[in-house]
């Protein structure tokens, strides 16, 4: 892999590889700029925050950019990934990304995580609480939150997750209790033509790119195949030139890319695009 990665930069005399990992400096699309506080405000004022979007659309990326402009000495960040998690495998999971011996009872250890973020704040500091994959949370479990969330009500709680997060499982009248604790929704959507561009762009400047990779007709035809999600538009443009570094091609033509979306069918199909909105809304509940 490091010698691929090696053989990469030179070919395209390039300082980085792009497309592969999560850049320092995000690309600040109009919707980065009018999400990203909505998100950071969160952290400070103790609310419930809904972050919901397609695979592959920037949700993890929004949260790691807000975090990371956080003072780790104010703030305490637990993030936890569980997939349609149980009570008990929550509580234990925050306990322990906590540096919390849990004990073994379920709602004992949610005791001990709201004793603990009460001394946290006594110290004024602030704890946030992320839970991705919140569109796998039963019913049992969303209430269960909501219960935890009034009971502390000294920490954060972000949920984010896939349009049906909002869409379906919000909209159950079994779960209005927890809606409307909602301050705050924000809904990403694929990225237009003009922004898929200059993301691939951005992707390159960051890498230090000297010459052009991309052959400008090949930019709509990413876009069409990869519906403007970063994920998808970062796959493409990664295998593309892996392709034009092993045929030793300085640039990548439309031709480059209709081949490789030939002979690579099961990963670059037509995906499937999830119930959501129009468009990238903040709503206030």
């Amino acid at each position: 892999m490091a010698n691929l990665l090696k053989i990469l930069c030179e070919h395209f005399s390039l300082g980085s590889i792009p497309f592969l990992q999560r850049s320092k400096i995000p690309y600040e699309s109009d919707s980065f700029k009018l999400n990203l506080p909505l998100v950071s405000s969160a952290f400070y004022s103790r609310q419930l925050v809904v972050v919901t979007g397609m695979p592959g659309s920037g949700k993890t990326s929004l949260l790691f950019y807000a975090v990371n402009e956080l003072d780790p000495s104010s703030f305490r960040i637990c993030h936890t990934e569980l997939s349609n998690p149980n009570k008990k495998a929550l509580y234990k999971t925050l306990a322990v990304k906590m540096g919390i011996q849990p004990v073994y009872n379920a709602d004992d250890i949610k005791l001990q995580i709201i004793n603990f973020f009460n001394e946290e704040n006594e110290q004024g500091k602030f704890n946030c609480v992320i839970i991705d994959e919140g569109h796998t949370l039963s019913i049992p479990m969303i209430d269960e939150l909501r219960s935890f969330y009034d009971e502390g009500a000294n920490f954060s709680l972000i949920l984010a997750g896939l349009p049906p997060l909002l869409s379906k499982t919000m909209r159950l009248s079994v779960n209005q209790p927890m809606k409307q604790r909602i301050n705050t929704v924000v809904e990403l959507e694929p990225m237009s033509p003009a922004q898929t561009v200059e993301y691939i762009k951005h992707q390159l400047d960051y890498a230090r790119a000297k010459t052009p990779i991309f052959d400008d007709k090949c930019y709509p035809l990413i876009h069409s195949i990869s519906f403007g999600i970063p994920r998808r538009i970062n796959q493409l443009c990664y295998r593309a030139m892996i392709n034009a570094c092993i045929d030793k091609k300085p640039i990548i033509t439309v031709d480059d890319i209709k081949k490789l979306i030939e002979k690579n069918p099961h990963i670059f199909d037509k995906i499937i695009i999830p119930e959501s909105s129009t468009n990238l809304v903040q709503n206030q509940y």
